[in-house]
């Protein structure tokens, strides 16, 4: 069902991109796109896409990014600033202002300031994600370095990889997973007659639907069932109970395909 993943599958190093900015070549990046409204914990579940689910999925099995709060440190743990030396450099230092480089040792929830678990608040997400966001776009860091713009086209994308794993139940899910070495392969079907008979039994449904109301009405019950799986989850995570864990991760996937089905009619 689940294997533990290598030591070399979660940990979080520096990408091509990132190898590239540290020995001063340029990093081009577009300009960042919109920065999304948080979803609320029912449109999260309710509204997935096809385009971010393939997004997730990449955050999920690719080796992590990582945010800075480092170049080095010293004895004391302190963060130093790669330029001037001030200890207690993070994103920029407050001594020179210098951009700092990525920190492979940081996971997405330390980015936006919380605690490793699966319930957070989406508000938490959504105001440090601009706060993060005003410091890294690429208008606001034109004036830097070409070394420091690589570094800030580097936090940039990572913090956009962490907002949309973290704002989505599921990607929350398999990402807390894979923090605790354990790689779910997204691909395995489940052997379940009652609940393919009742996957099949949404398809019908959606496809004879004639218009939003029924739609919305089946949404309501995929959402229902997603959030009953979401709880299970939570509750099997706590009590580290990892093959109760990831089967509610493998259910979830399946109502989220079926609400995107359910969107895309829409």
């Amino acid at each position: 069902m689940w294997r533990r993943a290598g030591a070399g599958r979660i940990r979080l190093h520096l990408n091509a991109a990132a190898a590239a900015a540290a020995a001063g070549r340029r990093v081009r990046r577009p300009l960042l796109p919109p920065i999304p409204t948080a979803p609320s914990s029912s449109a999260s579940c309710s509204s997935p896409s096809g385009h971010n689910l393939g997004i997730i999925r990449d955050s999920i099995r690719a080796p992590s990014r990582s945010l800075s709060n480092q170049a080095s440190r010293g004895g004391d743990g302190g963060s130093v600033c790669w330029s001037c030396g001030a200890r207690g450099a993070f994103l920029s230092c407050g001594s020179c202002g210098s951009v700092q480089p990525i920190d492979p040792a940081v996971d997405y929830f330390q980015i936006f300031g919380l605690k490793r678990e699966y319930n957070i608040k989406d508000n938490s997400l959504e105001g440090k994600y601009k706060d993060w966001q005003k410091k890294l776009h690429p208008d606001l860091v034109h004036t830097k370095s070409e070394k420091e713009r690589g570094f800030a086209a580097e936090q940039s994308a990572l913090v956009i990889d962490a907002y949309r794993t973290l704002s989505r139940p599921l990607s929350r899910a398999l990402y807390l997973l894979l923090l605790e070495g354990i790689h779910v392969d997204e691909e395995k079907t489940i052997s379940d007659p009652e609940l393919l008979m009742e996957m099949m039994e949404i398809r019908e449904a959606v496809n004879d639907a004639s218009d939003s109301q029924t739609l919305e009405k089946i949404q309501s019950q995929i959402k229902r069932k997603l959030e009953t799986w979401s709880d299970s989850f939570q509750e099997a995570f706590d009590k580290r109970d990892f093959d109760r864990a990831v089967e509610a991760t493998q259910r979830m996937k399946y109502y989220e395909r079926a609400m995107e089905e359910t969107v895309k009619k829409l």
